[in-house]
């Protein structure tokens, strides 16, 4: 679940990124794609179409028994908003214990509805905001990256994007099949797995958590213009401490952490 702390030492206007989240509105399930055992791409056709950039989120309610109203919680787009912004993709991990997300991962189907509102973040990139880009992402935090690429092949750019992405192994790293395609089709990008506990998959170029000499390796050949940090807490603000002493300015570096 995202929680909207994008910082970043930049006076840029963001235009859309900036308004006051739509009204609640209906959203029809159109398919729900498997994309680890626990998580899923949640795909929604909108009521109204709202114009988005890539990496924001829209939150979701839903009524849940023992609840005397609906419960919300944020889920960050996966899709591109070219070519049409009136289907979203949400990526949802399901959370054990949860409010929403078991229902989102285990009870819907298509043709079901979701109450939706959105688009909501500043944590986003397009093509003004230039390049090389770095993007780094652990667990579903690679799910609005996702979104920032999938942009970037949709709008035919050819900008530098390098991806660090953690994950416990191959089958639960999001969008495995999606980045290896992509990767192999479009020589910008470059996608760089760590897997945290799968010692041995040689689909990943580490074995570890992300750290320091990770990051200074990727870094050292491709000096990033822009950077996109989204996961867990600590691997942000890790990242970002590296980041600064490797000389990356940190009025270049947005974040969002995930609770």
């Amino acid at each position: 679940m995202p929680v909207d702390t994008s910082s970043a030492s930049s006076s840029k206007n963001r235009g859309d990124s900036r308004r006051k989240p739509a009204r609640w509105q209906n959203a029809e399930v159109l398919n729900i794609i498997q994309e680890a055992p626990d998580a899923i791409t949640l795909r929604l056709r909108l009521e109204e179409a709202a114009a988005f950039l890539p990496g924001q989120y829209y939150n979701v309610r839903l009524l849940v028994p023992g609840r005397s109203g609906p419960v919300q919680r944020a889920y960050s787009v996966g899709s591109s908003p070219v070519p049409d912004t009136s289907i979203i993709d949400l990526g949802v991990r399901e959370v054990p214990g949860g409010l929403v997300s078991p229902r989102l991962v285990g009870d819907l189907a298509a043709g079901d509805w979701v109450e939706v509102r959105g688009p909501v973040g500043r944590f986003t990139w397009t093509t003004d905001d230039g390049g090389p880009v770095l993007l780094v992402g652990a667990g579903s935090g690679v799910v609005p990256l996702m979104s920032m690429i999938r942009y970037a092949v949709a709008a035919h750019l050819d900008v530098p994007m390098r991806l660090v992405c953690s994950s416990s192994n191959f089958d639960y790293a999001f969008y495995h099949r999606d980045l290896a395609d992509l990767a192999e089709r479009f020589s910008w990008l470059d996608v760089v797995h760590t897997f945290t506990r799968d010692p041995f998959d040689p689909r990943a170029s580490h074995h570890r958590r992300i750290d320091q000499i990770m990051i200074a390796e990727v870094v050292v050949d491709q000096f990033p213009g822009r950077t996109y940090i989204c996961g867990p807490p600590t691997m942000v603000e890790d990242v970002q401490k590296w980041l600064t002493e490797l000389g990356v300015d940190p009025a270049t570096v947005l974040v969002e952490k995930y609770d």
